[in-house]
Order: structure tokens, then C-alpha cells, then sequence
């Protein structure tokens, strides 16, 4: 008789819950053998990459059958040269996830601890766990994160805090005034972890430049991505900056390549099209326009936003209006992954013609 081998995977890998990204939209194409479907649900931009991005990577691609750069040289130099910030002090990613997770294996084993504002980024919960650390979940404040709060969460354990801001999924933000007071009060032994994704999309002077407590001396690591304004999320292109040791053990922790050589070549041309952020932030504004003055008309509550995406609140479950959505062709986002309640659902800014299908069919499921 035989009996079944049991994997010897540490406790917290077994009992993980996968990120679970946004429907493609091929596949709901395939699916449900329909057409010209839309995604608004994973925060895309609509207006996809600059033409020097293009150009960049058909150029690139002819040199594919070589390993990339491994460490990024020029793609470095030319974030340092746009953020005035010493190129010592850069990495790059597969994605700002990338260098999340390098972080935490960085930082946290058994008995560490990482706080996070509930809710926030999922990933980095993920990371958190795969580290082996323990993760410190500390409620929001009306879907906005309580950094005091935060601060009452760290002890002598505490060897990370994390900030999404602005935050996915919800959109909202941390205003200087409230980083300033929490980078006062915060001990030496934490390392803040800024995630500044979606700072680009941002007008509020109330924001704040994470760089401004990195060159403050600050314990502080700031992540930022191609992947948004920039238009390159197939390509996996993230970045930060960290103090000249942080920086040195990333690198040392880093896989080797991991950044291919046409991302590295499309983002240093995306750096260059200085119109880029500039016509991805008028789309974005007037998508939120759009979706501010008529979704509330249907039953849906907003939630403030600073990023390219809104968070709704539905008047019934926002997965099963999802679920309804998607024989229209419109892919939406439910969010209970992230830990929020079933009427809750993320929307991307899109398209004048893709806001307009989507307002279709949220009409004919609610």
C-alpha cells in the first residue's frame, strides 16, 4: 500500500494565497468566442508606449540572441541623470515587484516583522511571506493609510514598513505633512519602503517626492515603474533608488538579467519623449472626469483618487456585476484579492470609446 508523499515546503509557502492578476483580454475573447472586448482592470495606459520606445525596441529585438546587459548600465545612468540622484544610489526590475520582493528577502527571516496599511499593494503581503517574515496589517482610515497608526504598529522587531502611494487598489493617498511627521518619529532599525507607482499621475501639492527623504538621509527605498505612465507593463520595467548600501546588497541579491535588453532599451527612450507623462495625465484626468460625473448617476460610490484608476463601490456585489460584464466585452476588477469587501471594484481609466462601452454595460447589468 502506498501513501502520499507529503512536499517539505515551509508552512508559510503552503499556505499562500497566489496573486491573481486581471483577466486578459484575449482570454475572455477565447472564452466566450466574443470580440473587441476592453480591460479596465489592471491600470493600464491606454495610450500605450511613446514612439522612441518603439523605435528603441525594434532596434533592440535584432540583438535578442545575446544576454542583456546585467546590470543595466545605461538604462541607470539615465535614471540618474533624469532624477538627479547618483548612480550608485539605482537598481532596476522586473517590475517594481521585483524589487519588492528583493527587499524583504533583504530584510525580514523568522521573528521579523513588516507593516503594511490594510489595504494596500497585495504583493508586497506576498513577499512579506515568502521571506519568512511576519506581516503587521494595520487598518486604513476611510480607505486612506493611518501612518500614525503605522508608526504605533513598529517595535525592535519591525524591520520594514510599507507605503503604497498613491495605493492599489485604492487610489488614494499620503500627504507630505503626514510622511514628514512619520519619517520624524520612526526608528533608525525600519526601512520605509516607498512605492510610488502611479506618483506620476499626481497633481496634488500636497504630495510628497519620495527622493526628498532619500537626499534628507532618510532609511528609505524608493520604488517607481515603466509600467504606468510609460506605457511599458508587457515590458517589466521597475526602478529605485536606496541609499549606496541598500543599493549594493540589492544588487548582490538580484537575480543576474533580469531585465531583458529591449526593456532596457525602451525605457531609456521613454525617458527621453518628455510629451509622454505630460498626454497620459490629460487622458487620465478627463477619464476620471468621466467616470466621477456619471458612475455615482448609477448607484456607484467613489472613493477619492489620485492614481489612473478608480475604486467603486457597487449598490449589490461588484463580482457578479463583473461577472456580468464580461459577455459585454468589459473586464473590470473585483478586489477581494486585496482584502476588501465583495461590493468593491477597481476601473482603470481608459478611452473616451472604451469609458463609453463600459457605461453601456454597466447600465444594462445593474
Amino acid at each position: 500500500m502506498s501513501t502520499r508523499t507529503v512536499e517539505p515546503v515551509r508552512s508559510e509557502i503552503r499556505s499562500l494565497e497566489p496573486y491573481v492578476p486581471g483577466k486578459p483580454v484575449e482570454e475572455l475573447e477565447r472564452e466566450l468566442h466574443i470580440s473587441g472586448a476592453i480591460k479596465l482592470a489592471s491600470n493600464e495606459n491606454p495610450l500605450g508606449p511613446s514612439p522612441l520606445a518603439i523605435q528603441a525596441m525594434d532596434a533592440a529585438i535584432r540583438g535578442v540572441n545575446r544576454y542583456p546587459d546585467g546590470s543595466s548600465f545605461y538604462l541607470r545612468e539615465a535614471l540618474s541623470r533624469f532624477w538627479n540622484v547618483p548612480f550608485e544610489q539605482t537598481a532596476v526590475g522586473s517590475g517594481s515587484n521585483d524589487l519588492i520582493d528583493v527587499l524583504c528577502r533583504i530584510h525580514l527571516g523568522p521573528g521579523d516583522e513588516a507593516v503594511m496599511s490594510d489595504p494596500a499593494f497585495v504583493m508586497f503581503a506576498i513577499a512579506v511571506r515568502v521571506a519568512g517574515g511576519t506581516l503587521v496589517r494595520v487598518p486604513g482610515r476611510d480607505l486612506f493609510h493611518d501612518p500614525a497608526a503605522m508608526l504605533q504598529a513598529v517595535n525592535d522587531r519591525t524591520r520594514v514598513v510599507y507605503f503604497s502611494n498613491p495605493d492599489n487598489p485604492t487610489g488614494t493617498r499620503v500627504t507630505r505633512r503626514e510622511l514628514d511627521d512619520y519619517f520624524e518619529r520612526v526608528p533608525d532599525h525600519v526601512l520605509t519602503i516607498l512605492d510610488e507607482a502611479y506618483f506620476e499621475y499626481v497633481t496634488d501639492p500636497d504630495y510628497p517626492d519620495g527622493l526628498e527623504y532619500l537626499r534628507r538621509g532618510k532609511r528609505v527605498a524608493v520604488l517607481r515603474t515603466f509600467s504606468k505612465i510609460y506605457a511599458l507593463a508587457g515590458l517589466r520595467v521597475g526602478y529605485g533608488f536606496f541609499s549606496p548600501e541598500l543599493a549594493a546588497l540589492v544588487h548582490r541579491v538580484r537575480l543576474p538579467f533580469n531585465v531583458t535588453s529591449v526593456a532596457q532599451a525602451a525605457a531609456r527612450a521613454s525617458l527621453e519623449d518628455k510629451d509622454q507623462v505630460a498626454r497620459s495625465r490629460a487622458l487620465n484626468e478627463e477619464a476620471k472626469q468621466f467616470l466621477f460625473a456619471e458612475l455615482p448617476g448609477l448607484g456607484l460610490k467613489l472613493t477619492p483618487t489620485w492614481a489612473n484608476f478608480v475604486l467603486a463601490s457597487f449598490p449589490g456585489s461588484a463580482v457578479e456585476a463583473a461577472r456580468k460584464l464580461e459577455p459585454l466585452g468589459v473586464i473590470i476588477r473585483p478586489v477581494t484579492s486585496f482584502g476588501l469587501p465583495p461590493e468593491y471594484a477597481r476601473i482603470s481609466s481608459g478611452t473616451r470609446a472604451e469609458l463609453l462601452k463600459l457605461l453601456d454595460g454597466l447600465r444594462r447589468v445593474l
